[in-house]
């Protein structure tokens, strides 16, 4: 008796199984709603989205995202948000330095905010830029289930973000990421209902053996 309701019980998360895998999709889909903000920490406006050196004629600015929706996996690339030098007129190259500060503000599917952390160096003018953002390691930062990956490389090298000259793009250098989600929920759920399933039918066939 005690074997044939084991069998039941197996057989009945088997079956149950069976259709969560037919009902769920291969990847269940998240839905990731953001925003950024950029800040400076250098310059005649510190702790504001603007670098401005007004004894050079050099201005830039960062422009945030003000809310992004995306639907993963598979992942995605995003953009952070916008360097814009339109507001630089300096007819000679001029030096720039500051820290930089990414922040990311996530409100599907979890609250939470992440920073990345980097340092604006480099030279820029009116039509002509060797000015960049260096993003510090780790590149890969996580808010619950969702990851943001910073993947600028520019010259081959990880986290640089190369800034262009007002008269490049119209002054204006994304910032471009990829977003993943990890885990995927579905993939959990499923492996979930199979091991009390194989468990429970493991158990009812050595019963069998024994009776």
């Amino acid at each position: 008796m005690r074997s044939t309701t084991l069998r039941l019980m197996s057989f009945a998360l088997v079956a149950g199984l069976a259709i969560v895998g037919l009902a769920a999709p291969a990847h269940a889909d998240i839905m990731v709603t953001y925003s950024t903000s950029g800040i400076f920490t250098g310059g005649d406006q510190p702790g504001t989205a603007v670098y401005r050196d007004a004894a050079n004629n050099i201005r830039i600015e960062f422009l945030d995202v003000a809310s992004d929706t995306i639907r993963v996996p598979p992942a995605s690339q995003v953009t952070l948000g916008t360097f814009d030098t339109t507001g630089t007129t300096a007819t000679s190259l001029q030096g720039v330095s500051s820290g930089f500060e990414l922040s990311i503000f996530q409100t599907s599917p979890t609250l939470g905010t992440t920073t990345f952390v980097g340092t604006l160096q480099g030279q820029l003018r009116f039509d002509n830029s060797q000015a960049f953002v260096q993003f510090d390691a780790p590149l890969t930062q996580s808010i619950g289930p969702v990851t943001y990956r910073i993947i600028e490389a520019d010259n081959g090298t990880p986290g640089r973000a190369n800034i262009s000259p007002p008269t490049s793009n119209a002054g204006r250098s994304t910032v471009e990421a990829e977003v993943s989600a990890v885990p995927e929920p579905a993939s959990i759920l499923m492996a979930s209902l199979a091991v009390p399933a194989l468990l429970l039918y493991g158990r009812s066939r050595k019963l069998k053996a024994t009776t």
